[in-house]
């Protein structure tokens, strides 16, 4: 129980005139509007501020923090009681183990050229979230990153978890959960503290970014063109104007098909408009829109038929980004081994299909430049077209299951029937049948169709390219079928 002088302490900051003035400078500065309606929370974290020196009331304080700006030494004093430091390694793992098997192996293959890989820890706090990034790559990426250019940036606006950040020692907590193999291999036991080895520490640097005032991108700081930008848990603590801005602002420092990862309960509407989300068991990730030069589907598509359109113009971003989502599956790059599949059959009910855009558009007709609405209709139509034309096309039929399971009309599972009933080869009607009876809660037939793809591919080369997967290869696709089945047979 609070003793009773500092909670008269507290009680007489609340009840100050200057009190609300103070709040709403810090919120301003900070983004933390957590703290708007949480008046005794933040009268707690002033009350461990003062005396000041030889200020003592609030009138006082809020003046000297007035005086000296955000960037002064008591400001950056407040911010750091105000800061919410709760962190450990490898938590939330299933975003990690999303991160290992879709997200990093398409960034490999996507700097090839340039060899370069960067990613942020925005609100990185005391520093596991950056360093368990560089062991997830060194332990399973470290043959695919020879020789390549690998930058981790840690941001936070908390001086004091930055220093931390920089040691790199930890106590218990922040180990948690790891098992002793990975506290062997990743840590030097340092009296009470675990220290993350040297060799964990090489791509990792740590530097002061305020999300909130700081300009996104700012590539004098480094900040921009991200292949990966990790926000987990920090919004929750903004109000929706600042959460609007910064996931814009998060949008441009991200590299054209770069992602996005967000706390569980940071997910929301605007970031389906923004982002593409792509769902695997237990974790949802959000990827940037490639865009695709048009040259490009000529040289990777040798199979006659209709020609791929053009992109649209910006105003039909939203149908392509629906179109692109209907019609591809994850392109997943340099494989590493399977990630670890769900935990349970709980966590894989928070996951829906896997939704990567392919490099280039799928051969489905565009909207023209001059439409002036996202009219999803329009691809629907399209592909009933298409079917009417060609009905014994089983791409025609698949393209319809995927608009329709997109859209929640007509009948997908029939659509990839007949897809499978006209090619019983084709692996991605067999993948795409396996989801929508998951949706469905139908398990057994799920997973007999999960299945049913991986034996499709048993005896196909890895690097072969898998019909309609935009690119996606034979080696990328089991990645992504190992997700769903391992851990659900038996």
């Amino acid at each position: 129980m609070m003793p009773s002088a500092a909670a008269a302490g507290i009680e007489a900051i609340r009840r100050d005139p200057n009190f609300p003035r103070l709040k709403a400078m810090v919120i301003e500065a900070t983004g933390l509007a957590y703290y708007a309606d949480k008046d005794a929370a933040f009268a707690e974290r002033i009350n461990r501020r003062l005396p000041f020196g030889r200020i003592t009331t609030v009138g006082g304080y809020l003046a000297a923090l007035e005086a000296e700006g955000p960037s002064g030494a008591e400001y950056q004093g407040l911010i750091n009681e105000l800061a919410v430091g709760e962190t450990f390694f490898f938590r939330y793992i299933e975003q990690f183990d999303a991160l290992r098997a879709v997200a990093i192996p398409e960034c490999l293959r996507r700097n090839q050229s340039s060899r370069l890989l960067r990613i942020w820890s925005a609100g990185c706090s005391i520093g596991p979230e950056a360093y368990t990034v560089e062991i997830l790559l060194k332990q399973h990426f470290a043959a695919q990153l020879e020789g390549w250019q690998v930058h981790i940036v840690g941001t936070d606006i908390n001086g004091a978890f930055l220093e931390q950040a920089r040691r790199g020692a930890y106590g218990d907590w922040a180990v948690r959960g790891l098992s002793p193999e990975t506290l062997e291999a990743c840590f030097d036991r340092q009296d009470k503290l675990w220290s993350v080895k040297p060799k964990y520490r090489q791509w990792t640097s740590f530097m002061p970014f305020n999300l909130v005032e700081g300009e996104i991108p700012s590539y004098p700081h480094g900040i921009g063109h991200f292949d990966i930008i990790l926000c987990r848990n920090v919004m929750i603590y903004f109000d929706e104007v600042t959460r609007h801005r910064l996931l814009g602002n998060l949008h441009k420092a991200l590299a054209d098909g770069g992602w996005l990862v967000v706390g569980h309960a940071e997910a929301g509407p605007q970031m389906n408009e923004m982002f593409i989300p792509v769902s695997v068991p237990g974790a949802t990730l959000y990827r940037k829109q490639a865009e695709a030069p048009a040259p490009a589907a000529a040289k990777r598509d040798a199979t006659p038929g209709p020609e791929p359109a053009p992109a649209a113009a910006a105003t039909t971003a939203g149908l392509r980004r629906a179109i692109s989502k209907s019609a591809a599956t994850p392109v997943s790059g340099t494989p590493a081994e399977p990630a670890p599949g769900p935990r349970s059959r709980k966590a894989a009910a928070a996951a829906t299909s896997p939704v990567v855009p392919p490099a280039v558009p799928p051969a489905i007709p565009m909207l023209p430049d001059s439409a002036e609405t996202n009219d999803r209709s329009t691809a629907l139509e399209a592909c009933l077209a298409r079917v009417e034309a060609n009905r014994l096309d089983p791409a025609a039929h698949y393209q319809l299951g995927l608009v329709e399971e997109e859209l929640g009309v007509g009948d997908p599972v029939a659509a990839f029937k007949r897809a499978l009933y006209l090619d019983p080869r084709f692996v991605l009607a067999d993948y795409h049948l396996a989801l929508a009876y998951w949706r469905r809660g139908r398990l057994v037939p799920a997973q007999r169709h999960f299945r049913n793809a991986r034996e499709a591919l048993e005896a196909r080369a890895d690097d072969e390219a898998v019909t309609e997967g935009g690119g996606l290869t034979v080696r990328e696709l089991r990645g992504m079928l190992e997700l769903w089945l391992t851990g659900e047979e038996g």
